[in-house]
């Protein structure tokens, strides 16, 4: 099977019996799978952002989440489409509610091109394409994968098994793209009731992903007079000039040592900058940034959405508890947390566990090298007795390509198994 028989269109017919109807009758609902259309800019590469096929399904996939108690609007996923490098319309894949279709066979010829085209969007999935790094130190190893984001069905579809149908389809293309070449795996988020669904209809497999939360007193992120060199200076991101440096910071700190999404300066120009907006902020010495963070709130507590450090500083010992605690002061402070000696407030905060590993590791060298000098106040912000772990289990995998390396096996291979982080930044 090609890729382009792969997406063809295709009628999905649904026949359920009729609600507080005891004598069985029937109804049949008729649905178009189709890609979104996407024009090409005659200037360049990208897609122009006046499409309106595009513009019709973002305004859907915001009507779908308006329940929340934040809703995201319809920027939200048009943001995510177009500054995407990798972005592609003919992988965001819609059905059409096709009440006039009359016809018994699934052909095109049954349906009005305009109803095809323009009805109404009642159910979505998008494939996004991703690299994912397999925690090795050599340079460029990678997955081709496809990530599963953007489920959603109107409500007033919903319990018709829309989702799994456009599921199916994901798969098969995906599927249909490995075979090319092209794709070895897929990936996807989900609540946990949603899980065993994932398990059964597309066989996808949890992987863990080490998070802890930790309490902390705001007093103790203060940073003292005495403690500030002119050598360091926190500031907010700036792009494109941060680009490069953040790309290769972020290629030695987690994509040599983590399953996580790879990134190209231009991922980090486009997606990740306006992802994180004001909020990501870096830590540089008189040269170059040597750390970056960004914070976000989860309900009562703060999640590190994006975090970073260079772990080839030899200065300080403790660079990792150095820079998060510089970094989490400025931040906090952005969002309206009021960091002073005097503040009694603690808060928790979600960072993966990696990060505290990392702490006490630096730790030890710095007892084993008596380096203490004022090291010891960047570990005084939390309790390591008080922290919790709480672990996310919602990251699925499911292999097409057996002959690439396997995730699953990676992470739970006896002898160097390789830690897996989706940063919140890469979440779809």
């Amino acid at each position: 099977m090609t890729m382009t028989t792969a997406l063809n269109p295709a009628i999905h017919s649904i026949t359920l019996k009729d609600d507080n109807d005891d004598d069985g009758s029937t109804t049949t609902y008729h649905y178009h799978l189709r890609s979104l259309r996407q024009n090409k800019n005659s200037h360049s590469s990208g897609c122009e952002k006046n499409d309106g096929d595009i513009q019709r399904w973002t305004k859907f996939c915001a009507s779908v989440f308006a329940y929340k108690p934040s809703p995201p609007p319809p920027e939200y996923f048009s943001r995510h489409f177009y500054n995407d490098p990798r972005c592609d319309a003919s992988l965001v894949r819609v059905l059409i509610f096709c009440p006039n279709y009359a016809g018994r066979n699934a052909n095109r010829s049954d349906v009005g091109e305009d109803e095809m085209m323009n009805g109404e969007i009642v159910s979505s999935v998008r494939i996004f394409l991703r690299k994912l790094s397999t925690g090795s130190s050599s340079s460029g190893a990678a997955i081709e994968a496809g990530g599963i984001g953007e489920v959603c069905t109107s409500p007033n579809h919903q319990r018709r098994g829309l989702s799994k149908i456009l599921l199916k389809d994901a798969i098969n293309i995906m599927s249909t793209m490995n075979e090319s070449g092209g794709m070895s795996c897929s990936l996807l988020h989900a609540n946990p009731e949603f899980r065993p669904v994932y398990n059964k209809v597309g066989a996808y497999e949890s992987v863990p992903s080490k998070w802890s939360l930790v309490p902390m007193e705001l007093k103790k992120l203060t940073i003292s007079t005495t403690d500030k060199s002119n050598k360091w200076m926190t500031r907010q991101a700036i792009f494109p000039q941060d680009a490069s440096q953040l790309q290769a910071l972020h290629a030695e700190y987690s994509e040599k040592r983590l399953i996580t999404i790879m990134r190209s300066t231009e991922y980090w120009k486009n997606y990740v900058s306006a992802e994180l907006g004001n909020s990501l902020w870096v830590l540089e010495d008189n040269t170059s940034i040597v750390a970056w963070l960004s914070i976000r709130e989860r309900g009562d507590r703060y999640q590190l959405r994006e975090f970073g450090v260079d772990r080839n500083i030899t200065s300080i010992t403790n660079i990792t508890a150095f820079a998060l605690r510089r970094l989490l002061s400025v931040a906090l402070q952005q969002i309206g947390e009021d960091i002073n000696a005097d503040s009694d407030k603690k808060i928790s905060l979600l960072l993966p566990t990696i990060i505290l590993s990392d702490m006490e590791q630096d730790k030890m060298i710095g007892l084993t090298n008596e380096c203490r000098g004022n090291w010891e106040d960047d570990y005084s912000f939390f309790d390591p007795i008080s922290v919790v772990e709480e672990n996310d289990d919602g990251w699925m995998y499911v292999m097409f390509d057996r002959s690439e390396p396997n995730v699953l096996e990676l992470t739970m291979r006896e002898k160097n198994p390789v830690q897996h982080l989706i940063w919140p930044t890469d979440s779809f």
